[in-house]
């Protein structure tokens, strides 16, 4: 792999609740997401990006600091992230990078920061502490809002709420372009934009409330005419059908505003020298498995996009099959830039395995990662009181929980729809014995201390 010869810049695009299975480029047939395809046809996408904790916080402050929870500072949903800790944001800026961030962070505490707006609303959390900012030089950002016609931030020093116009998605976009148009020429920078789409949020269409798009999107997608996965249960398919067409509302105007950005790089010259990361923090389960939002450990809740850009280093077409999850972005766009990381991480840095994928989808013969640990920890909120943990291999995908829903062992090759649970299946258990032996591995190593209920699902020894 060889460097460009100046640092690129740095484009993180986030979503929130993105599948990887809901992209027009992975084979889904409901939407076209032809921009987030352009990236892919032009870039490097990870087949197997797994969101390693599917929800906002612990996936987030993993994604920011390379490490895992409970050592980035978070062990569960509803934590926040400590300003202490050493973030991407330090490393760029310490490398001559001018860093900035719009849209949602999610990793700043709640109590105390949200308010009444005068639609009502009480789900807002705008004001994040410049402490609490991740090392972020330039900052116009919410901490959690879940209203997108109404949603307030906070930028610089400014305290006093400002409401963005319009759809939060499309106001963000404009930030965002605001933002890299007074970048000076020669001065690399660093940007992330977080969107809050498609994940659900107050208002919406009648026919699917909770997935408020602009008018012009509101009759795009016919719950009629969409082709479900086939693990949603025949009962609650017209339920599914309901919810994933605001669903997909939100991602084809998602989709839109991710054309808006990459048509401004390619306005001002930008695309060359620019690293694009496109990625999710978890996926929607979307009725699949008669379930909806995320925090299990079922594909579509943990299978999320990951798409690399850099024209000239990474190969247009390429895609990258090895396992590869939120904590290894950091590293990796570190390496791909040439910028030293923080601090010593857990995540692992991909950029030269990306560098030599090619458009077969082989996994590379010795990837840097051969397994994601998968996390689930009862959180402060009241929701998903299901303690799990587990690993996710380029096959399998295997948990142990505290309640043996979560016990599960599913060949996602033969089973791609995870159909036939194996974790009590004689002829599985040699598999079964592998896997916890690499999970409990993954857990010392990340953890320290077993949970009890891995203790208790070791699986039998042989004979």
């Amino acid at each position: 792999m060889s460097l460009p010869p100046d640092r690129p810049n740095v484009l993180w695009i986030v979503a929130d609740q993105l599948r990887h299975a809901a992209l027009s480029s992975s084979g889904d047939p409901n939407v076209p997401t032809p921009n987030v395809d352009r990236l892919v046809a032009e870039g490097v996408a990870c087949t197997e990006a797994v969101s390693q904790y599917p929800v906002c916080t612990p996936f987030r402050a993993s994604l920011f600091t390379g490490h895992f929870s409970p050592a980035n500072g978070t062990e569960r949903h509803g934590d926040f992230l400590p300003p202490d800790r050493r973030t991407i944001a330090h490393a760029f800026e310490s490398a001559g990078y001018h860093t900035s961030y719009v849209g949602k962070w999610h990793l700043a505490p709640e109590t105390g920061a949200s308010f009444v707006t005068p639609g009502g609303w009480i789900g807002q959390s705008y004001w994040v502490h410049p402490a609490m900012r991740g090392g972020f030089r330039e900052w116009h950002g919410f901490n959690v809002s879940n209203n997108y016609l109404e949603t307030y931030i906070a930028s610089g020093e400014q305290i006093a709420p400002e409401r963005l116009p319009g759809h939060q998605t499309d106001a963000l976009t404009d930030r965002t372009l605001e933002v890299l148009a007074r970048r000076p020429a020669g001065e690399p920078w660093f940007h992330v934009l977080a969107y809050e789409a498609p994940h659900p949020g107050a208002g919406g269409h009648p026919r699917s409330p909770g997935y408020p798009v602009p008018e012009a999107y509101e009759d795009l997608v016919d719950p009629a005419a969409l082709e479900l996965r086939a693990n949603v249960p025949d009962h609650q398919r017209d339920a599914a059908r309901l919810q994933l067409a605001g669903y997909y509302r939100m991602i084809r105007h998602l989709d839109d505003n991710v054309g808006r950005v990459l048509a401004f790089l390619d306005e001002r010259g930008l695309t060359e020298t620019t690293l694009v990361v496109f990625l999710s923090d978890h996926g929607e389960m979307g009725g699949s498995h008669g379930l909806r939002h995320k925090h299990v450990p079922f594909d579509e809740s943990v299978h999320v996009p990951l798409v690399w850009r850099l024209p000239g280093v990474l190969p247009a077409g390429g895609r990258y099959a090895a396992p590869i999850c939120g904590v290894d972005v950091y590293p990796t766009t570190a390496g791909l830039c040439g910028v030293p990381p923080a601090a010593p991480m857990a995540g692992l840095d991909h950029a030269v395995a990306l560098a030599a994928a090619t458009p077969s989808a082989v996994s590379p013969a010795a990837p840097p990662r051969d397994a994601v640990p998968l996390q689930w920890e009862t959180p402060r909120f009241a929701f998903g009181d299901h303690p799990y943990r587990g690993v996710r291999t380029a096959r399998h995908t295997y948990t142990v929980g505290r309640d043996d829903a979560f016990c599960l062992l599913f060949d996602r090759v033969a089973d791609p729809f995870e159909l036939r649970n194996l974790f009590a299946d004689p002829a599985a258990q040699g598999v079964r014995r592998t896997l916890h032996a690499r999970l409990e591995a993954l857990l010392r190593e990340h953890e320290g201390d077993l949970p009890a209920y891995v203790v208790r699902g070791r699986p039998a020894e042989e004979g």
